[in-house]
């Protein structure tokens, strides 16, 4: 092939030093007074070449001779690492959801093997959509207000919450209608850390209260909470519960400006660009399966991923000062969350509460008495009478039927849009990905409770059992009495059962030694 006129140039420029050959010790000044030269490019253009330059072309020439003084043929321009059904590909999930940014189509490409790992860099994707016109995502709104910037010292020093409006659901009481559903999330100021969050149809006090009492088992007590200005948390019971755990510097955002507690509402920002967007994209059709999804995406990827302020996953960061966390007793915690309500007990010890019957014993029949409940199991309420438990009480009335629940409709509402099937469905990945084992069990908590009140019980009935005469002990009447007036601590129970039998002996009815606890227990003031 016939050499171009710019490697013969350059072979002309290298050729004395070549003819040479310098000794060692003096190449260096060599290549430097050649360096002093001047040479024409076509059209006359003066140019000198460096020492360095020089000093390359001659070991390119030494290596394959002229032709490897040529020019290196270059690419052509555009996305060559791609082909055109990859490019198309990507598109389409950009045009799926256009939230979704490089990085995370990436990610979804990978994780649901559409393409092969560390095939597609970052800057190959952004030319290919960049020619397509699909580079961009949605500008978020922002304000112009300034806002001053503050990070908690240490994990669980402060935690945020706030209520995220979220996406549209068949209502599952009114086929062909749909409603709104709403996230209560609760935030770890320090580490970014998203402590615990629920969707419900309601924005009510007892959904925030939910996820309170989850992020409360699972990250331990928060020295201070910054809340929302809304009524829920406002509330006066909300205050109770604060009060009653410890919780100091209960904080308010300020009217009109929810923007002050800005690390929520930056994860509400990610929330409806990284998980909401993704909805369209998925089969979620209820709330349980939104939840499920939420919970798989918070677990195995946002509180995974470094922080963008951080530059740390939250999960990790949170879990360095561990040892500083404060775990709260779990009885400590149900009783903090129960509600309270005034009822006056009819002479058979009849009282309604949300349009359920209860019945007390005789010896609070016609007294007005405290009732503490929990609104999501109305099924058994506590009974207190002048600040002191008395007995707790299940529902006089079983109804034999549930109230019937109507089916979701098939159709779908005028205002909605038909799709076709998604083509990458990332928030049902997560959640296989997860596993159902890990998926929220909304009776968990009421098994655990239970299995704690049955272990009491039966301590309590072995403790009683050895200490009494097996003639007159009634395992039956002692169940029955553990339903309205246990569980009870050993330890004390112990001590209370010596002292009886040691006046009593171990002969007399079993209601006796029952009694004698139950006195012995009002008059120190504990259940």
């Amino acid at each position: 092939m016939k050499p171009t006129p710019k490697a013969l140039l350059r072979f002309q420029a290298i050729s004395a030093y070549i003819t040479q050959e310098p000794p060692r010790g003096s190449r260096r000044a060599t290549l430097e007074k050649m360096a002093q030269k001047t040479w024409l490019l076509p059209g006359d253009r003066p140019v000198q070449f460096s020492a360095e330059t020089l000093r390359s072309w001659i070991r390119r020439y030494r290596d394959g001779g002229l032709e490897a003084l040529e020019d290196k043929a270059r690419p052509a321009r555009g996305v060559q690492t791609l082909s055109e059904e990859q490019i198309e590909l990507f598109c389409k999930l950009k045009r799926e959801v256009p939230e979704r940014s490089l990085d995370r189509l990436l990610l979804i490409a990978e994780e649901l093997k559409l393409v092969e790992p560390g095939l597609v860099t970052r800057s190959t994707l952004h030319r290919a959509l960049q020619a397509r016109g699909l580079s961009g995502r949605p500008k978020p709104k922002t304000g112009d207000t300034d806002l001053d910037r503050f990070e908690a010292e240490a994990p669980n020093d402060m935690w945020q919450s706030d209520m995220l409006v979220g996406p549209w659901l068949p209502d599952p009481d009114k086929p062909g209608k749909r409603r709104r559903a709403y996230l209560y999330a609760f935030l770890d100021d320090h580490s970014r850390l998203l402590l615990a969050g629920r969707w419900a149809f309601k924005g009510d006090l007892p959904a925030l209260e939910l996820v309170f009492r989850q992020a409360l088992r699972r990250h331990g007590l928060p020295r201070r909470v910054y809340y929302d200005n809304g009524a829920t948390y406002r509330s006066r019971h909300m205050r109770q519960v604060v009060a009653s755990l410890g919780i100091h510097n209960l904080v308010f955002t300020t009217a009109y400006r929810p923007m002050g507690h800005g690390k929520i509402e930056a994860f509400n920002r990610f929330c409806r660009s990284a998980f909401i967007s993704e909805i369209k994209a998925s089969s979620i059709e209820t709330l349980d399966a939104l939840n499920a999804a939420f919970g798989a995406w918070v677990e195995r990827f946002y509180n995974r991923r470094p922080h963008g302020e951080t530059k740390e996953p939250p999960r990790e960061r949170w879990r360095k000062c561990i040892e500083r966390v404060q775990h709260v007793d779990e009885e400590v915690l149900r009783r903090a969350f129960l509600w309270s309500e005034t009822r006056k007990a009819d002479k058979t010890g009849l009282f309604s509460l949300f349009g359920r019957r209860f019945q007390v014993g005789a010896d609070l029949a016609g007294k007005r008495v405290e009732v503490r409940y929990d609104p999501e199991r109305l099924e058994e309420l506590e009974v207190w009478f002048e600040d002191r438990f008395r007995e707790r009480v299940q529902r006089f009335e079983v109804q034999p039927h549930r109230r019937p629940r109507g089916k979701v409709s098939e159709e779908v509402e005028s205002s909605a849009v038909e799709v076709g099937a998604p083509v990458a469905d990332w928030l049902g990945h997560l959640v296989a990905e997860r596993g159902e084992a890990l998926a929220e069990d909304p009776e968990a908590e009421l098994r655990q409770e239970l299995e704690r009140r049955r272990l009491l019980d039966e301590a309590f009935v072995d403790v009683l059992r050895d200490r009494v005469s097996e003639a007159i002990f009634d395992e039956a009447t002692v169940r029955e009495w553990l339903r309205h007036y246990g569980p009870l601590d050993t330890e004390p129970v112990v001590e209370l059962l010596d002292f009886a039998v040691e006046h009593m002996g171990r002969s007399q009815h079993v209601q006796e030694y029952l009694d004698a606890v139950h006195a012995a227990l009002l008059e120190g003031g504990e259940a």
